[in-house]
């Protein structure tokens, strides 16, 4: 089969658009990656800064606390929802329900406790507990809330 001048010419014009639209279409695809991407590492950066103070003060080489521990995790409640709202959203449903059963296990009262849950601090309270026991109290907050920050890991 010979091939004109001009049929030679259109096959080399559409593979050339053909080769562009590919391209551009895998450049698009790559960007909008990328950006998703990196909205979600931003929001896991928000996320473990919103706990950097609380974990730094339950570090059991810490000082006392200038006020009780409820209330310091209390005062930091609504830095630290917001920061796992923002989050939520780059959370894959499976990943999401493992994700709010550790944030609720940390500020409710009770493990049954759901999306309506009150907040309550007052299981963290540290008053005529032994050095000891406000260690392993201190611990117990540590370990809740790396729960929480385990999902921001590796972003």
């Amino acid at each position: 089969m010979i091939l004109s001048a001009s049929e030679i010419a259109i096959i080399g014009v559409g593979s050339t658009i053909v080769g562009t639209l590919l391209g551009a279409w895998i450049g698009y695809r790559l960007s909008l990656s990328l950006a998703q991407v990196t909205a979600r590492r931003g929001a896991a950066m928000k996320l473990r800064e919103a706990f950097k103070d609380e974990i730094l003060a339950v570090n059991p080489a810490q000082h006392a606390l200038e006020i009780e521990l409820p209330v310091f995790l209390e005062n930091a409640f609504d830095k630290h929802r917001a920061a796992v709202f923002d989050f939520d959203s780059f959370l894959k449903p499976t990943e999401r329900t493992d994700f709010y059963a550790a944030w609720y296990r940390y500020y409710c009262h009770s493990d049954d406790c759901n999306e309506n849950g009150i907040p309550y601090f007052g299981q963290y309270s540290c008053r005529g507990l032994t050095i000891e026991k406000e260690h392993e109290m201190k611990k117990r907050v540590r370990d809740r809330i790396e729960k929480i920050l385990d999902f921001a890991k590796y972003q």
